[in-house]
């Protein structure tokens, strides 16, 4: 159905108007124009009427809170607060769901009193659909190849074969098993019963029983094999998803929250487990049913079999619709799951920031639309479901009367036993079984294939730093480091680094000097090899660094952050986390070279001290030294410290300095310090300014310049201190109350 252009209704000349946002559904839900406009006292969704146009609602600007946009089934909707209820301002198809929440932006900014932002259409579509597609995938629901990727998903099932071909005969027995009772029935009514052979009694009933006792012997065999089957495949699946994600670079974490990925290791890999368990089994099995049945019932009587059958195209029919929505209703759901994930793991790792700034209750009305965004679509499936099975169970039944009607009429005039009719009763009891099983089969599915196309989209990502086919073994670097014509963005739009040209010798000592964004953090990231340059290249040993062995070079790099990461564990483990085959010995000599082994011994269990998670049951100066003499450990031949001092007492960062003092001893050292005068002793500092080196020299050199960078930073932090200094003296600080 071809859409009339809504551009014809906005007035651009409309007296007073701030703004219109162009929708292709009309307030009646139908496919149409419609247009939000926003005036300096109103807000009015008009559509056309008449050759003109009308007001199909208004509400007063002064009065409208909180605009939003929430996703629906199939369509968006720009919502807001209006007398403490919910209004839907404007509703339009998916297609179209990027202008509403450039509207939202604008509008709550007019609301807020400040300038209303020109919003860029930078929306991410479906090249084939031109759907938007989800904020943290790039898969579009609407135009996923089910067979290829359940075809895929099998792949992962090549180690098992043997399981599989067990698996396939078990459920070819099954179905034959299943396809004897009715034709046993009909032997039993016509040449037994009506015919009182008492001999043949006893072994119709003996078939009976032991067809069903094999039957169930059968089934259990085929539960057991595939759920051994599933599991293993299940385990592989987890296991290649998690050794991709420790593959891929930091790249693809800056566009992914860490909420969205827990979703895909947990919740989308555990949905393959209802494909492989609850899906393709039932699938293959009921579908052999649903072939077995009809050949039945046509080697019976083909007239009676095919009235019996008129209404399964019908059902046929109705199933695919009934699926292709399915699809779509799970992807929002998982995508409505993962966004609800993401919110949470931010909460509670934010709890400290959300108690401490009182924002319990803005997090939990947030909670409550991502809960609530979650239950409207999970709640959307089940009704579908539930109006879908009755349906389907009325036609089903027509099958039964067909066959009564016309069975009936034959055995009335003598063309058919009753022991026939019997077993097409029987026959057409059980092709409702699998018709029924095979619809519930679409609901696993469609959820379940959405989520393994999720996985695979993970496992499918470009690897962007490995090793080159050419990458050369360098298990002993000496520590020449040289960055050649250097340029680097994260986006194509701005670039952090810009022509950096810069020599280090083996064993010199660089401080990095710059104002916050001057791109210090992207250099070292760069030379952690966690990016690659977008031009130029860095070189070690006279080697570029892309075609260096990741683990080769990686072994010799050591780091030391601001905010020091510990992993759920003891000091111990902690500290030989770059060596885990380190002697306790050793882990002890590095642990006194960081000034750490007196604080460690004082703990009741010293070294197997258990640090919490991310290390929160120690301070940030102890966790700041088990880091240092994680590094020292290391025995790293090129080291960073990454702000190593920063945000610590004046006790403390001595204590660290002095460490650090030992840690950097014979290393090519690349020092980013909070404070200047740390970096004293550093054989040259480098001043980054707006992603190019603006100065070279020593701390003496630089701060001679009179008008220079290095000089103009250090003058400041001596103004700072100053300030801090008077604070204190006159009372400040957290002993003045």
């Amino acid at each position: 159905m071809e859409v009339a252009e809504p551009a014809a209704l906005a007035d651009p000349h409309a007296d007073g108007e701030l703004f219109a946002t162009e929708a292709d559904l009309t307030s009646d839900g139908t496919i149409g124009p419609s247009v939000l406009r926003v005036r300096a006292d109103r807000i009015e969704r008009v559509e056309p009427a008449d050759g003109g146009e009308r007001v199909v609602g208004c509400w007063s600007l002064s009065e409208i809170r909180d605009p939003r946009v929430e996703d629906l089934v199939d369509a968006a909707a720009l919502v807001a607060r209006l007398d403490g209820t919910d209004v839907e301002l404007i509703r339009t198809t998916n297609s179209r769901a990027t202008h509403l929440h450039a509207a939202q932006k604008r509008l709550k900014a007019l609301l807020e009193g400040g300038e209303m932002p020109v919003i860029e259409d930078k929306r991410r579509v479906c090249p084939r659909c031109q759907r938007p597609l989800p904020e943290d995938s790039d898969i579009c629901g609407a135009c996923l190849n089910k067979g290829k990727t359940l075809i895929r998903l099998f792949g992962f099932t090549r180690p098992y074969v043997g399981r599989l071909v067990l698996s396939t005969l078990l459920m070819l027995t099954g179905t034959v098993l299943e396809l004897l009772p009715p034709r046993l029935t009909q032997i039993l009514i016509d040449e037994v019963l009506s015919k009182k052979r008492v001999h043949l009694f006893v072994w119709v009933m003996v078939a009976l029983v032991g067809a069903r006792l094999l039957m169930s012997l059968v089934q259990m065999a085929r539960g057991r094999n595939v759920a051994y089957l599933s599991a293993h495949v299940a385990v592989d699946i987890r296991n290649r998803l998690f050794q991709k994600l420790q593959q891929l670079s930091l790249s693809f974490y800056d566009k992914r929250n860490v909420g969205s990925i827990m979703s895909r290791m947990t919740n989308d890999t555990g949905a393959l487990y209802d494909v492989l368990v609850d899906g393709v089994p039932i699938i293959v099995q009921q579908g052999m049913l649903l072939i077995g049945i009809p050949v039945m019932m046509l080697l019976m009587d083909w007239q009676v079999a095919l009235a019996a059958l008129a209404p399964m195209p019908f059902v046929v029919w109705a199933v695919r619709r009934f699926r292709r929505k399915m699809m779509r209703v799970w992807s929002r759901f998982w995508h409505a799951w993962s966004r609800l994930s993401s919110s949470l793991n931010g909460v509670l790792q934010g709890t400290r920031v959300v108690k401490a700034f009182h924002g319990e209750r803005r997090e939990e009305r947030k909670f409550g639309r991502r809960i609530q965004e979650l239950a409207n679509t999970g709640y959307q499936a089940e009704t579908s479901w539930a109006t879908f099975f009755p349906f389907v169970m009325f036609t089903m039944s027509l099958s039964g009367f067909i066959v009564w009607w016309v069975g009936g009429v034959k055995v009335l005039r003598g063309e058919m036993s009753i022991g026939e009719l019997t077993a097409f009763i029987g026959y057409v009891a059980m092709l409702g079984q699998p018709l029924m099983m095979l619809q519930r089969v679409i609901d696993w599915t469609s959820r379940s294939l959405t989520a393994a196309e999720r996985v695979f989209e993970v496992l499918d990502t470009p690897v962007d730093i490995e090793d080159a086919p050419d990458a050369v073994p360098m298990p002993d670097i000496k520590g020449h480091v040289r960055f050649r014509d250097v340029h680097f963005s994260y986006e194509k739009a701005r670039e952090v680094l810009s022509g950096i040209d810069l020599e280090v010798q083996p064993g010199e000592m660089i401080g990095l000097v710059g104002s916050s964004g001057a791109g210090k953090t992207t250099l070292i990231n760069l030379l952690m090899r966690f990016y690659d340059p977008t031009e130029g290249s860095i070189e070690i040993d006279g080697v570029d660094l892309r075609r260096i062995k990741v683990d080769d070079f990686r072994r010799q790099v050591g780091v030391v952050l601001q905010e020091s990461y510990l992993f759920p564990g003891s000091i111990k483990d902690n500290i030989a986390y770059g060596r885990p085959d380190a002697t306790l010995e050793e882990i002890i000599q590095a642990a006194r070279a960081a000034n750490a082994h007196h604080f460690i011994v004082n703990f009741p269990d010293g070294y197997d001290t258990y640090v919490g998670e991310r290390g929160q049951r120690l301070s940030g100066g102890e966790r700041q030294r088990i880091a240092i003499a994680r590094a020292i450990l290391h025995n790293p031949k090129i080291l960073i410290l990454d702000e190593a001092t920063a945000s610590v007492d004046t006790e403390t960062e001595r204590m660290i300095q002095d460490a650090l003092d030992k840690l950097v001893s014979g290393r090519t050292v690349f020092a980013i310090a909070h404070r200047l005068s740390t970096l004293r002793n550093a054989d040259r500092l480098v001043v980054l300014d707006k992603g190019r080196i603006a100065e070279v020299g020593t701390h003496e050199e630089l701060l001679n310049k009179e008008d220079g960078i290095y000089r103009k930073l250090v003058e400041m932090q001596q103004q700072v201190n100053k300030l801090h200094e008077n604070f204190l003296f006159l009372g400040g600080g957290p002993e003045s109350g």
